[in-house]
């Protein structure tokens, strides 16, 4: 790869990328321009629209607001949390679900969502991303203790505490951006020292990575994420078993009014997990690897094209094969590898715990939605995908990148 690339990468993550993923404005604590006082006050009491089943007839007395009014990419932001929001608690909540977006919802949230570069749906990007506030800016904003989310489906702390788990852990991960760059530069110089250093470096990120997703076990109890949270976090792409046969359709749109089918929010849009796998070398299989790459199209733009900055064929793991008589070098990259394999692991276990466990329980529970069955017994992730299937492809991938690479 050319210098001028490794130049551009490394000046992408300085100028636009400083707080790795997390925006470098934190996103707006304050209501937007008084104008928009529609969406806010519906948002200021979403909970308990949902829970008294009165959203979507607060929705559909709406007035049809112009973007006009928002201006700087900090309201543009909180607009898309705002509307996406209101639109997966319009679609999902009770007493069934329902396909048509009525237009003072569509429109303005098609609009948004172009100006954005996310899809209008709910991403990891609008849900954590975009949707908290740091309590103490002297403290770490990799604490979740210092931080709250804005807005919830719930009302519970279960589910606020479920969003800033993955907000601590991008503030955490923010260095991984420009320790990625300097790695790249490291190996174009041959500088196996500073490689070395740096896969320790990112090693050690994450592995605190791995200890603050187990701290989820700590306020966010599985019965509240998988009854109560969970159903709201679908998308409209393979929900024919939760009553969305076809999709849903965005009313009053410049567009034909067709089916539009979109992934539900994931973990899997964490533009920072993904890093991990492109930096170490880490090869999915076609089915994995296409969901990934589609994944990237639920990325705020920045986002993606960072990651497409990088080629996948500029990795630390041919770097270090390159020198197969340096064992310190190579126990840094098998480290880090390892690293990553814990992470899948302790990934694994908690949805053992948050899903697969929940999903088998029959108590009664109130809402219709909370009674939707699996297709075909196959439990899928929000995102859509054969959940416990696609995990354990994707940890396994690791752990055979890691024991061939040790064979060698």
């Amino acid at each position: 790869m050319s210098l001028i690339l490794y130049t551009s990468c490394r000046t992408h993550a300085q100028r636009k990328l400083p707080k790795g993923f997390l925006p470098i404005e934190s996103p707006l604590k304050a209501t937007l321009n008084q104008y928009y006082e529609p969406w806010e006050t519906i948002m200021a009491n979403l909970p308990s629209l949902i829970s008294r089943m009165a959203l979507r007839d607060s929705v559909d007395r709406m007035p049809i607001l112009s973007v006009l009014h928002l201006q700087a990419e900090p309201e543009w932001r909180r607009a898309y949390v705002l509307l996406t929001f209101m639109l997966h608690g319009y679609i999902w909540g009770p007493p069934k679900p329902v396909e048509i977006i009525p237009p003072a919802l569509a429109i303005p949230l098609l609009k948004v969502s172009s100006h954005v570069e996310l899809p209008p749906i709910a991403t990891f990007a609008g849900l954590c991303l975009w949707n908290y506030k740091v309590i103490d800016i002297d403290r770490s904003h990799a604490d979740p203790e210092n931080l709250h989310t804005g807005f919830t489906f719930t009302g519970t702390a279960d589910e606020e505490w479920f969003y800033l788990i993955s907000v601590a852990i991008e503030a955490d991960g923010a260095k991984v951006v420009s320790l990625v760059t300097d790695l790249i530069t490291a190996s174009h110089r041959q500088d196996r020292a500073a490689v070395k250093e740096g896969l320790e470096s990112l090693s050690q990120t994450i592995s605190h990575v791995t200890l603050l997703l187990q701290r989820m076990y700590e306020r966010c109890d599985p019965h509240v994420f998988y009854h109560h949270l969970r159903p709201f976090l679908n998308g409209s792409k393979n929900a024919a078993h939760a009553g969305l046969p076809f999709g849903i359709i965005y009313s009053g749109g410049t567009e034909p009014q067709e089916y539009k089918q979109y992934r539900g929010g994931s973990n899997a849009q964490s533009s920072l997990i993904q890093l991990f796998d492109i930096i170490l070398g880490i090869e999915h299989s076609s089915s994995e690897r296409a969901f990934l790459l589609e994944m990237r199209e639920y990325m705020p733009g920045p986002h993606r094209r960072f990651l497409e900055r990088i080629p996948l064929h500029a990795n630390m793991r041919e770097f270090v094969k390159r020198h197969p008589c340096d064992e310190d070098l190579h126990a840094a990259y098998a480290s880090a590898v390892c690293m990553l394999r814990s992470l899948r692991n302790a990934h694994l276990r908690m949805v053992s715990r948050y899903i697969i466990v929940e999903s088998k329980r029959k108590e009664a529970v109130s809402c219709y939605i909370y009674n939707i069955r699996e297709n075909g017994g196959v439990l899928r992730g929000t995102g859509g995908t054969p959940l416990v299937q696609f995990l354990k492809r994707i940890r396994d991938d690791t752990n055979y990148r890691e024991s061939m690479f040790l064979a060698q």
